[in-house]
């Protein structure tokens, strides 16, 4: 087995917030520097940095740590995309399959389309995609589903700080387009793009809601622009959105 280099305080650190995962009291640096027989001034130090940046909260009173709600927000994330995965990953097959193209899940983070699932279709042609690819929102379909139908107050501040990068000749760069493109896709209930990420590429896409009513995710098949073709998005789009619905309905969503 090859051996890695491990940064030491980082592995430090994650064997800070484990302990204190396992403990509803937190403990004091003290006692944490006993239970892992660690350097008291690296405790500290890496105590301290976890504070500020909101991953500890500290008892005043008693100076112990705990894990802050920041980082069970982070822990809740984890498990929300591992239900969506769990709930989701036989109809992808399924959508891949129908289709002949290739399917993706992707959630949004910050301004980027990150997909959470893949399931390659079986034609001669592959995408080079893989799970945790980040694409801006606004050059691909799942991103521009994932913006379209947030609420109101949510997209507008992700378009305040959007930066409308250019990747191909037909990518959006006007948020005044852009913000007229998302009207279309929230009326239409799914987001398309050509060649707007990538040369001889094009996606269809659909939102995931669930049992809010609010976006989770969005799905969408990808292919060449001789597989996806403008004549050819309707029927994709009909299809996409059927399974996007089925999906929604096993994350709670009803219509």
């Amino acid at each position: 087995m090859v051996q890695r280099y491990q940064v030491p305080a980082v592995k430090r650190a994650f064997e800070i917030i484990e302990l204190l995962a396992t403990q509803a009291e937190g403990s004091n640096i003290s006692e944490i520097r006993r239970e892992l027989q660690l350097p008291l001034s690296s405790v500290a130090a890496i105590i301290y940095t976890l504070s500020d940046l909101g991953f500890l909260e500290r008892d005043e009173q008693t100076s112990r740590y705990r894990l802050s709600v920041k980082m069970f927000g982070i822990a809740r994330r984890a498990q929300d995309r591992m239900d969506l995965i769990a709930q989701c990953s036989s109809l992808l097959e399924e959508l891949v399959h129908t289709s002949k193209l290739t399917g993706h899940l992707a959630v949004l983070r910050g301004t980027e389309s990150i997909y959470v699932d893949r399931v390659q279709s079986n034609g001669l042609l592959q995408f080079q995609s893989y799970i945790g690819m980040r694409w801006p929102a606004h050059i691909s379909a799942v991103g521009k589903a994932l913006l379209a139908f947030q609420p109101k107050a949510e997209l507008k501040r992700l378009l305040k700080g959007i930066t409308l990068t250019k990747a191909t000749p037909q990518t959006i760069t006007s948020k005044r387009l852009l913000e007229r493109q998302l009207d279309e896709i929230r009326s239409r209930g799914y987001a398309w793009e050509l060649n707007e990420g990538e040369v001889g590429v094009g996606c269809v896409a659909a939102p995931i809601l669930d049992h809010r009513n609010q976006v989770v995710a969005a799905v969408s098949l990808t292919g060449t622009t001789h597989q996806i073709t403008q004549a050819r998005i309707g029927a994709l789009a009909s299809l996409v959105k059927r399974f996007a619905k089925q999906m929604s309905v096993r994350l709670g969503y009803k219509a």
